[in-house]
């Protein structure tokens, strides 16, 4: 039975048309990609699916529910710490979310934050770019949520950083949940991801089990993600 259901949704922002007719069913269990171009409308999905995207048009359901103020007691969005007085620390930081959320499981997070060589004395203000993203991933991974909605979680972000990040999203994963991911970074997650949501146009252009494309065309996410690319851009100019 597929945790999320989205059909014929559309959301435009004044009269600049964000995403149009989109279509598609994710189950759990699954770790999937959402790529696409700079613009193409990927923080709008996830933003959509976090119930905080207004005015828009169509059918959203996550488990069953409508999108709304219900499904986010269920529903991770990766967390911004832009918010936090920059001389809070990483302690402060963990305390917040456990009052916020019933569902935040402190010690899971005390294990994510030695996985990722954090220190709970640490202040935001003296946190790198990397370790700022391993943070606000310990906070997000340490809620016991069915939807985990990551985007951009690798941007920006050292090497040994990511190889951090990607490594906990396999350890931590929950069978039973699922996690959804935008990144440019297509050839570090590729042993990580089960599908991909291709985002093209405004609609999505491919949803595919990566395993199935690896076995029947003998091609990995890169490729799979550059041939529909260039498949889509031949049929909007009429080259076939």
């Amino acid at each position: 039975m597929s945790l999320v259901k989205v059909n014929q949704v559309s959301y435009a922002k004044g009269r600049k048309q964000i995403v149009k007719d989109l279509n598609f069913q994710l189950e759990s269990g699954k770790i999937v990609a959402l790529l696409g171009e700079n613009g193409s409308g990927k923080t709008t999905i996830i933003r959509l699916l976090a119930g905080l995207a207004l005015r828009w048009q169509g059918e959203i359901t996550l488990g069953n529910q409508k999108v709304g103020t219900a499904t986010k007691r269920f529903t991770a969005l990766l967390a911004d710490l832009g918010d936090f007085p920059s001389d809070f620390s990483v302690q402060q930081v963990l305390d917040f979310y456990e009052t916020m959320y019933g569902d935040f499981d402190l010690g899971k997070a005390q294990q994510l934050l030695t996985f990722m060589e954090l220190e709970n004395e640490d202040r935001l203000k003296n946190l790198s770019r990397g370790n700022r993203e391993k943070l606000a991933l310990v906070v997000t991974l340490s809620r016991k949520a069915q939807i985990y909605l990551l985007d951009e979680p690798l941007s920006g972000i050292d090497l040994l950083s990511r190889e951090k990040i990607i490594q906990s999203l396999v350890r931590w994963f929950d069978e039973d949940s699922l996690v959804l991911i935008t990144t440019h970074q297509l050839s570090e997650i590729e042993n990580i991801v089960d599908e991909v949501l291709i985002l093209k146009d405004k609609t999505i252009a491919l949803q595919a089990d990566l395993e199935t494309i690896r076995e029947e065309e003998g091609i990995g996410l890169e490729e799979l993600y550059r041939q529909t690319m260039l498949e889509t851009r031949r049929e909007s100019h009429g080259l076939y």
